[in-house]
């Protein structure tokens, strides 16, 4: 008779054990919801973040920028909710407007101006000792008057 065993490695039953725990511990706690979904999505020139917040009043959400960091942060009665998001890319810190309207608060945040084209001079090695050979003929150079004395 050829009996065959399995071998498990500890990270299997580490799994096992962390499925266990999830499914025994969702029959006698509460489900902890993780906050409103925020929903992001261009529109032209702008970036729009929408939230569902039904039942909260204006006073109750605020929204922050801090360097290119937006942080939309709720707290009324029972609820306290905080997501932090950050601007890069294209995105401008300076361009964030809120809008809050029946539940959903709206947050639109611009894109950086370009720039204008423009020609860069180039300077070369004979620019240069030039242009340190006329500061030095100014009158009124330190090293002129360190000469005269």
């Amino acid at each position: 008779m050829i009996v065959r065993t399995r071998s498990y490695t500890p990270t299997f039953d580490r799994n096992i054990d962390r499925a266990f725990d999830q499914l025994t511990s969702s029959f006698f706690e509460p489900r902890r919801t993780a906050g409103p979904a925020v929903n992001g999505a261009w529109d032209d020139d702008e970036y729009v973040l929408t939230v569902d917040l039904p039942g909260v009043p204006a006073r109750a959400v605020d929204v922050n920028v801090a360097g290119t960091t937006l942080t939309i942060a709720v707290d009324h009665e029972d609820v306290q909710w905080q997501r932090s998001l950050r601007l890069g890319g294209s995105l401008s810190p300076d361009k964030v407007e809120a809008r809050y309207v029946d539940g959903r608060l709206t947050v639109r945040v611009g894109r950086h101006d370009e720039p204008e084209a423009r020609s860069i001079e180039i300077a070369t090695a004979t620019q240069a000792i030039e242009a340190s050979s006329d500061a030095a003929d100014e009158p009124g150079n330190d090293a002129d008057e360190s000469t005269e004395s």
